[in-house]
Formats: C-alpha cells, structure tokens, sequence
C-alpha cells in the first residue's frame, strides 16, 4: 500500500519524508543504485514501487538498479504516470533518451487499445486448457517412464517436444506477465520454466529485463551472444568456421536443450546472466536453485534409484533419454534464431542512436513475426 502523511521511503540510502518536501524532493539530483529504479529522468525506490505494482512485485523487483523507461512503455502501452508517485520519487537523473521520444509507439498503441482492449488480452478459457493439457501430458509421461523403467527414445523424444510446447507458450507468456492480470496466477504457470529444467528468475532476467528492451544491441542484449563457434554479433571476430556456421548451425542447435539446463542453473547460483541479477532477487534464486537440483535428480539419479543396471545399462538410457533433450532444445533454438536473425534485421548500438530513437522502429526493424494456433 502506498505510504501515509506519516510514512518514509527508503530508497538508496535517502530518507525521504512525505509530509512537507515532495515538491522539493522531485526535483533533487538522485543516482540509480542496486535499490533504486529509473523512469524517464526520475528515481524511485524499488521496494516501495513493487509493493504497489498490480502486476507483483517480481517484475519491479527484477529492474532494481536499472532503467525500467521502456519496460514500462512496452507492458503497459502508456506512459509512466509520475504525477500520481511523486510521494515515491527520490529524484531527477539525466534520461536514458529524450522524454516524448516514443509518441508514435503510443498512438499505434491507442490503435491497438480499440481492437484489442488491455483488460481483454489476457488468456482466455481455452488457452488455461490447453495449458493444463501439455502439462498433464508432460507429467504423465515423465511419471510413466518412471513407474514403468521403460525410458526410451519414442517416449523421451515426444516428451521433449511437449516441454518445447511448454516453454515456447505457458512459461514464456506467464512470465511476460502476460497470461492473467492476477500476479500469483502468472506465478504457477511461470514455473512451469522450472519444471521442464530452466529457471523463471534467469529467464525473466535474460529476456524480460535485458533482451526485450535491448533487441539486437549489440552491447546489451544477452541472445546474440553466441559461442565460440556461433557468431550472431557484429562485434564478435569473424573466423573461417563461422563462414561454416549457416550449415553447422543446424546440428548445434541440438544441444540447446542440454547446454540451457547447465547455463541456467549456473547462472541463479552467480546471481548473473550478462549483467548482474538484481539483488532483490536472492530469494527468488534460492528456490529456482533447488528446482534445477530437483531436475537434475528427477532424470539422472530417480531412474538408477528406481530401476537399477549395469555401467552398459547406465548409457543405454542416457542415450535413450537424451532425445528429450535434443527434441526440445532443437525446437526452442530454431524459433529463438529465426526471430531476430535473419536477412534484412538491424543491429544496434545504443550507445551511437540519436536520443530520439523510437522504441517502436527498434522493435519492428530487429524481430520478425513467428506465430500460430500452437
């Protein structure tokens, strides 16, 4: 709840009363700090803006110590109401980009707003059905393998499709908010990231605070940063192998699926993904933490406990499980390469866009559209 007469905010290190000074305090020079959030050329306290977000607190809590000014603009399809905060603000800072810079994305947003009202985009009946129903098959299956001990290949492979299904529609959309207007809902769908091996906090991190807002920058978005043997940035040195890469690529996307289990669990137990995980966080990371422990016990210690074998035994179901893996992963990948690398697709530099940078343009000239009924 927003504070009384008689309450303070604590932000970075100030203390703040809003009695007498909020016309004073809105105009002091403040820094964005691990504990502060940034909004066009106004700090705010991360803490006291989560308590009152309808949306949770996750979401703000996820931006602590960085600018949130196109978060915001994208999620909600207005601009920030600053004169209805000012009891929070800390302060004025210099913009990341000229306020008013993003008029157009707004009046395509008043379009949109007549065909498809905010309070009627969210899912409907029959998505949570569909929802229920690639969970329930994802359960069931894994559940059978392990009551039968009949881990194979042609159940393992369907498997990992159903957890690309997963991934690709349940989790990505829960944790975009974007499922329920009721926060908790957003919350069990969105673990459903944690059920097929990933974690919602790195995914959330990654793609909701970094990659949305940083399409194709080539400095700022974690999704083209690549490998040794994968160059999707500019930046990155050119090699004679990467003259290879448009035909190898489609043979190392099949390791997606085992490379983004390590990745994830290694990067809650950092706290970093590219750039620092909020520390407002930990608690988040703790439990996702246990999840990816949890993953990894359920298809690499739960089948040796249950159905003992010999070494010769032990690879034969490695093998026959790896298709899950290798299903999904392939899935995933595919779609996340052809979404914003393909030929015509902008790169950026933030760094040298002129301050008037429409996020609108940025968006529509770095993503391509890939969509369908699933």
């Amino acid at each position: 709840m927003p504070p009384n007469n008689t309450d303070k905010i604590i932000g970075n290190g100030l203390e703040s009363s809003t009695n007498n000074n909020e016309s004073s305090l809105s105009s002091y020079p403040a820094s964005l700090t691990k504990f502060s959030i940034q909004i066009d050329d106004s700090i705010y306290p991360t803490e006291a803006i989560a308590q009152i977000h309808p949306g949770g607190d996750l979401f703000v809590k996820a931006f602590s110590g960085l600018d949130a000014t196109e978060a915001f603009l994208s999620y909600h399809r207005r601009s920030f109401p600053h004169d209805k905060l000012t009891r929070f603000k800390l302060g004025t800072t210099i913009p990341r980009k000229n306020i008013g810079s993003d008029k157009e994305f707004l009046e395509l947003c008043e379009i949109v707003e007549k065909i498809l009202p905010k309070h009627k985009s969210y899912a409907p009946l029959s998505y949570y059905i569909k929802a229920l129903g690639l969970v329930g098959a994802a359960v069931g299956i894994e559940i059978y393998m392990h009551y039968t001990g009949n881990y194979k290949w042609y159940l393992s492979a369907p498997l990992g499709l159903v957890m690309a299904l997963i991934g690709m529609n349940i989790q990505h959309d829960a944790n975009h908010g974007a499922l329920s207007r009721n926060p908790i809902v957003n919350r069990i769908f969105g673990y459903t990231q944690n059920l097929i091996g990933g974690s919602a906090v790195d995914w959330i991190h990654q793609h909701v605070v970094q990659h949305h807002v940083n399409t194709n920058d080539v400095h700022s978005d974690p999704d083209i940063v690549g490998n040794v043997i994968l160059r999707l940035n500019p930046l990155k040195p050119m090699t004679r192998i990467h003259g290879l890469q448009h035909l190898y690529v489609f043979i190392l996307i099949a390791l997606f699926g085992f490379t983004v289990i390590e990745y994830s669990m290694e990067n809650v137990i950092r706290g970093e993904h590219h750039i620092p995980m909020s520390q407002l966080l930990i608690g988040y990371r703790a439990f996702d933490i246990f999840t990816s422990i949890l993953f990894i016990f359920r298809w690499f210690v739960l089948p040796y406990i249950l159905w003992p074998c010999s070494l010769s035994g032990v690879v034969e179901r490695l093998i026959n499980i790896a298709p899950m893996f290798m299903v999904g992963g392939y899935y995933l990948a595919f779609f996340f390469l052809i979404s914003h690398n393909f030929k015509g697709v902008h790169m950026f530099d933030k760094t040298e866009l002129d301050r008037d940078e429409s996020f609108l343009r940025s968006q529509v000239s770095s993503s391509s559209n890939v969509g369908g009924s699933w």
